[in-house]
């Protein structure tokens, strides 16, 4: 066997891993996402930005997959030594594509899980450290966007392999490892936020461990997110980049899309829980602590512009009660709260069946 022969082998090996890995994770997401919009739009009755960013993350999903394919047909995985000029340079610009996709893509699951955790801050710091994050998060995302569409002046210079085209790149390795650190301590930062708060639950020890576990899911996605950091070293020390190409890719797809699943799929509690289903049915949405709503607790005939936390409706409690013990005191009228006050909404399938906020997407 010769040499391009063996070459092209190992290529269509990797590839054909590459793409169907990526297509049947994919395929899994779009299932979830799609039960997670009909759960908290037909049985739950709210949709929230939450579910609106993780929709546009599998939007983005889905054309990352598309382009996979367009550079499956370009010799996706295959040596440079038995690629044409004109598939290597549609290898690299939809290498380009991918990079751009990425950075809108992995930045719209994270904001969506600091949503979520919108829905359930019940206190003013919590709640300001997940606004300041997803305020950080758009802006370090745009910036990456930026530097990718500016990495080579002119652009179509990132592929030109005759040296004809004047001009000048940057350093892309320092970029890609910069940001994908970035990510990585990002994950870290988000998985942590509601640790404080969930310890602070007075509940008996198991369920504060289930609490905890759910929201921790994002573990995996950040797991993932270090092995692409080694995929990315493999890549741009390469002399052969279009043949080591197949782990970023790999990796990156299990990356984005392991968030999405872990993000979703506590959500879809409601759709499988009878009593959860029944609670949603028969009541109203609750809302969460908002900035114009502060002050003393929730008593009868209040419209909400009074919690101090959550106000939760039909056999819950507000999250600053439950941190406090607090029984009966804790429970809001829910013959007379009308929901005002301007603040986002949460649905009922969020709460523990032991009155304890079940969240809707974890990290």
């Amino acid at each position: 066997m010769s040499t391009d022969d063996n070459d092209r082998g190992k290529g269509l090996r990797s590839q054909t891993a590459c793409v169907g890995v990526a297509t049947a994770l994919t395929s899994l997401s779009i299932v979830i996402v799609a039960l997670r919009v009909y759960t908290r739009a037909f049985i739950v009755r709210n949709i929230g930005k939450d579910d609106a960013a993780m929709l546009l993350a599998l939007l983005l999903t889905i054309g990352y997959l598309a382009v996979i394919f367009v550079c499956r047909d370009n010799g996706l995985g295959y040596s440079g030594r038995v690629l044409t000029p004109e598939q290597m340079v549609n290898q690299i610009r939809g290498t380009l594509a991918i990079e751009v996709m990425y950075y809108f893509l992995i930045n719209s699951i994270k904001i969506s899980i600091l949503f979520f955790y919108l829905r359930i801050a019940a206190q003013k710091h919590f709640e300001h450290l997940c606004k300041g994050t997803i305020y950080f998060l758009a802006t370090f995302g745009g910036i990456c966007v930026i530097c990718t569409l500016a990495q080579c002046i002119p652009l179509h210079k990132m592929w030109d392999f005759t040296g004809m085209v004047k001009g000048k790149c940057i350093n892309t390795t320092a970029l890609f490892y910069t940001t994908s650190s970035i990510n990585i301590a990002a994950d870290m930062w988000i998985l942590g936020l509601p640790i404080s708060t969930l310890l602070k639950v007075r509940r008996p020890g198991r369920e504060k461990i289930a609490l905890i576990v759910i929201f921790s899911l994002g573990i995996f996605s950040c797991i993932a997110s270090i092995v692409r950091l080694h995929a990315i070293r493999i890549y741009t020390e390469s002399k052969d980049p279009f043949f080591d190409a197949v782990p970023i890719n790999l990796w990156s797809m299990v990356e984005v899309n392991m968030g999405i699943l872990c993000a979703s799929i506590p959500s879809l509690k409601a759709l499988f829980s009878k009593a959860q289903r029944e609670r949603s049915q028969n009541s109203a949405s609750y809302q969460y602590h908002g900035r114009e709503r502060s002050g003393g607790k929730s008593s009868k005939g209040s419209s909400g512009n009074g919690s101090a936390g959550t106000v939760i409706q039909n056999e819950a409690y507000d999250l600053k009660a439950v941190e406090s013990g607090g029984g009966e005191a804790g429970r809001p009228d829910t013959r007379k709260s009308n929901g005002g006050g301007g603040a986002w909404l949460a649905s009922d399938s969020e709460l523990e069946e032991q009155r304890i906020i079940q969240p809707v997407s974890g990290v």
